[in-house]
């Protein structure tokens, strides 16, 4: 009997805890109740954001667990220009133990934006660094870890981590690593380390034949140093593997071959730019040039009338006509040249953009000074 009893107390006791346990389940089922979730995220889809982050809110006071909507309020704090206050909401995250890799880089990700928005660097670069810890092949965190160290002109970094992405992308050929590299050496150029930036510039057309400013600055760090001949040497290295960027050398070449005393040089040079890229500008109007001063005006004229058919959006060959017209008195041809010149007064000469952010020049660069694209910049004339 008192078996019996024991054994029905014992039964009490565990109905009991069963009627407790499933209380607190249907709690907390209760409680996480994914409508409000679903319901922020679809707020935060249709660009509602202030609804989305009362919605989000709620969802945590009821569901603390809920990472990614903590994640979320934290994003739209930043946007909204609380980035401190979004860093504290994602900082708190990372102190949860038992955190599955993939919600840690969701954590790590949220941080480095608020960081960057903050403008800390260091600390951006330490949670991307993080993140690809824990996935090396992480794209996102790769590609803006080499935005950062574009930004701060972290060459060395910037190089590492294109590296990297081209492993991750599957790229097996090494050209995109050469811009990378010529800035390596560009740090050396100038810093007067003339020898050292070479080899780092001869390394870089090692990845791209084709890479137009190493060949530009190796031949003027020859340039520097008063090695002339080299200087010429390297030039025309640079007209073979890009003959339509070799506007960006003949003023070079002629300056050097003149010092030389080797000008005539100038027009072999320039038949061979025409060879490869027959509306090549800046060669048809070096040959002009050429044979003006030499006083061969017809010859001149003749290239100058060729350069304006085949660039007609150009100053420049209808500038030079009209000089060369008053050099051999024919003030009567100026009217039609000056017709052409209004024409064109709204456009300007040699002028490039980024093609990412649209920003213009008046001479090629290698960096976007505002969105700090690498060799964005195309000529105007080549759209």
């Amino acid at each position: 009997m008192e078996t019996i009893f024991i054994v029905l107390l014992v039964a009490a006791a565990v109905l009991v805890v069963v009627y407790i346990t499933y209380g607190r389940y249907q709690k907390e089922k209760k409680g996480k109740d994914p409508a409000a979730y679903i319901d922020g995220l679809r707020a935060l889809l249709d660009g509602r954001e202030e609804e989305a982050f009362s919605k989000f809110r709620a969802v945590v006071a009821e569901d603390s667990q809920n990472i990614d909507a903590y994640i979320r309020i934290g994003d739209i704090l930043r946007k909204y220009g609380k980035a401190d206050k979004a860093l504290q909401v994602h900082k708190d995250l990372t102190i949860r133990h038992g955190l599955a890799p993939e919600t840690r880089v969701a954590i790590l990700k949220a941080l480095a934006l608020d960081y960057v928005r903050l403008k800390d660097t260091e600390s951006a670069l330490a949670a991307l660094r993080e993140m690809i810890q824990i996935n090396p092949r992480n794209r996102w965190a790769l590609q803006k870890m080499l935005d950062l160290c574009v930004e701060s002109e972290d060459w060395d970094g910037a190089f590492e981590m294109n590296e990297k992405i081209m492993k991750a992308d599957g790229e097996k050929s090494k050209k995109g690593l050469a811009i990378y590299k010529f800035f390596q050496g560009r740090k050396l150029f100038d810093q007067k380390e003339y020898h050292r930036a070479r080899l780092i510039f001869k390394e870089a057309i090692g990845f791209d034949p084709a890479c137009v400013p190493a060949y530009v600055f190796m031949g003027d760090s020859y340039l520097a140093e008063n090695r002339l001949e080299d200087a010429v040497a390297v030039w025309k290295k640079l007209i073979k593997a890009a003959p339509d960027e070799s506007h960006l050398v003949v003023g070079r070449l002629k300056k050097a071959l003149f010092e030389l005393g080797r000008f005539s040089e100038t027009t072999n040079i320039c038949n061979e730019i025409l060879a490869a890229a027959p509306k090549n500008l800046h060669a048809r109007l070096t040959l002009a040039d050429y044979h003006y001063k030499k006083g061969e005006y017809d010859t001149a004229g003749e290239h100058l009338g060729i350069a304006i058919d085949e660039h007609p959006e150009s100053f420049i060959p209808l500038l030079d006509l009209a000089k060369l017209y008053l050099t051999t008195g024919e003030k009567d041809k100026l009217g039609g040249l000056i017709s052409r010149l209004e024409e064109l007064r709204e456009g300007i000469e040699h002028q490039y953009s980024c093609s990412r952010c649209g920003h213009k020049s008046m001479t090629r660069l290698w960096i976007c000074p505002v969105c700090k694209a690498v060799d964005s910049f195309s000529s105007s004339r080549t759209k």
